[in-house]
């Protein structure tokens, strides 16, 4: 009995010993959150330490559906397939303007949230001085930042105790090229070219200090403030009437593909679209925050739809984003004999 028992203590030290080999507390945590796709409102919880990216928070545009030329009718349905389907969030933008919004019990356009892919596009906009006054090349700069989001999300890394899952579960130093971009503060420079100007509230990012910071995932903001991004995309590096980056930029950062959909520049890949029939526009694009959590981008019809459903593909179904680009009630551009330009800046 005395013999079991030490064997039993001793392989729940070798298991202690092997688990502190792989990372920390906090490591092992992010790591089976990831592993089991948490809602990202759950990961957001997790990330340890954080540093303040201040922001400068107005109140959100509203418009009623008839000025959006949006049928008040489809956006009913859209509500209320959500509710059905038990959705967390669905709000719904035109021309940066929120139509529509409803949230299940504990969540709203407050909850704050992991940025998914959609959180390097705070780096991007950052890049765009840069690029417009072309002391950065816009190629050089998408494979710089293609570059930084793969090598943090290297292949292997559900093996806790490979280099890849410590590199993507670890604080590292920011690359030189970002380091570069800085006007004093890599945090501040970001707040205030890209987040103050956006109008949103405070943001956090995983970071201990300038040295050990991590921009090319770990990015965490409040879901309305996420579809700012989402909407400053669409309006062609413009929102509110202020123009934070060039269309040249934006047209660089989602670029067009054959399909007629725009992809992130920084992803290699990106998970499809589900549901019995394809997005009801051709342009339809999207970004996944988190595990179901998606958000719908329409470039052309100036749509953004953020659906967020339990941690499934239910918001890569396409039933409910489709009802919503139905409900438009205005003529959307011809879809061909357009250049991709004339497609997204009209005249050009």
């Amino acid at each position: 009995m005395k013999k079991r028992l030490i064997m039993g203590l001793a392989i729940v030290a070798a298991l202690m010993l092997l688990g502190r080999l792989a990372g920390d507390p906090h490591y092992w945590r992010r790591y089976w959150l990831a592993v089991s796709d948490a809602a990202p409102d759950r990961m957001a919880r997790a990330i340890l330490p954080r540093l303040v990216i201040p922001g400068a928070p107005e109140g959100q545009p509203v418009a009623t559906p008839e000025t959006e030329a949006m049928a008040p009718q489809a956006l009913e349905q859209a509500g209320d397939l959500a509710r059905k389907r038990h959705a967390r969030a669905l709000i719904v933008h035109r021309h940066g303007h929120r139509v529509l919004e409803t949230y299940a019990a504990g969540t709203s356009a407050g909850t704050s949230v992991t940025g998914g892919e959609l959180a390097p596009a705070m780096v991007a906009l950052a890049l765009g001085p840069l690029v417009d006054t072309r002391r950065l090349a816009p190629a050089a700069a998408v494979q710089s930042l293609r570059d930084y989001v793969s090598e943090n999300n290297p292949v292997g890394w559900r093996n806790p105790w490979s280099a890849a899952a410590r590199q993507r579960f670890s604080l590292r130093t920011p690359p030189q090229w970002l380091l570069e971009i800085a006007d004093g503060s890599l945090v501040q420079t970001i707040a205030q070219r890209v987040w103050q100007p956006l109008h949103a509230r405070d943001a956090q990012v995983w970071g201990s200090g300038e040295d050990q910071l991590r921009l090319d995932c770990c990015v965490i903001a409040q879901l309305g403030d996420w579809m700012r991004i989402g909407d400053l995309l669409l309006q062609q590096g413009s929102l509110e009437g202020e123009r934070l980056a060039s269309p040249d930029w934006i047209r660089a950062m989602l670029a067009p593909e054959e399909s007629g959909r725009y992809r992130p520049a920084w992803l290699r890949e990106q998970a499809p679209w589900s549901g019995a029939e394809p997005p009801a526009a051709r342009d339809a694009s999207w970004f996944d925050l988190g595990a179901g959590l998606r958000l719908w981008l329409i470039p052309r019809r100036g749509l953004a739809i953020l659906y967020w459903t339990d941690p499934d593909d239910g918001a890569r179904d396409t039933e409910l984003p489709n009802l919503v680009i139905r409900g438009l009630t205005d003529q959307a551009p011809p879809v061909s004999g357009a250049s991709p330009l004339e497609q997204i800046v009209p005249g050009h």
